[in-house]
């Protein structure tokens, strides 16, 4: 013999009860992300300086310019100006690097191991036909915790977004 369970009044949001609706959760869904979105070339720049010409929710969109002793020296992709990678991450907690075929593999690193010192969630985003030669996975593999190779460029602000940059 079976049991048939109708459907209960709490299974529907709209239709709990006034002692029920006090255990719901009031708090907003999402916090608010400090991302960072660094280029590691000139393909991936351009890409970069287009992006963070979008409204995104505290996202900060760089370039990666050079190597520096303990260090590495990023360009805004908005305005230009410079800055160091430690003031970028510092209150940071999510970055993401952006690289094609020509990825500067020190850079990542450089970016890598910085983020994992401060215990950032990192990503890497390979740009379609940047792995056809497989170096620039090679370069940011071992430098980024999650790794997505694209199909589309149009892809990447989706991505952004899901990461909630």
């Amino acid at each position: 013999m079976s049991v048939h369970n109708p459907t209960l009044l709490s299974s529907c949001a709209l239709a709990a009860t006034a002692a029920e609706a006090r255990f719901r959760i009031t708090v907003p869904e999402f916090t608010r992300r400090s991302s960072r979105v660094i280029a590691l070339d000139a393909r991936a720049a351009a890409l970069v300086k287009d992006l963070g010409g979008r409204s995104w929710n505290g996202g900060h969109f760089l370039v990666f310019e050079s190597a520096v002793p303990d260090d590495a020296l990023l360009r805004h992709a908005g305005t230009g100006g410079t800055a160091l990678l430690s003031e970028e991450l510092e209150g940071a907690d999510t970055v993401v690097m952006i690289a094609s075929a020509s990825a500067n593999a020190e850079a990542a690193s450089i970016i890598g191991d910085a983020a994992a010192a401060r215990a950032i969630m990192s990503a890497g985003l390979v740009l379609p036909d940047a792995a056809a030669g497989g170096d620039v996975v090679s370069a940011l593999r071992p430098n980024a915790m999650v790794l997505v190779v694209l199909r589309d460029t149009a892809d990447v602000p989706e991505v952004l977004s899901a990461l909630r940059v």
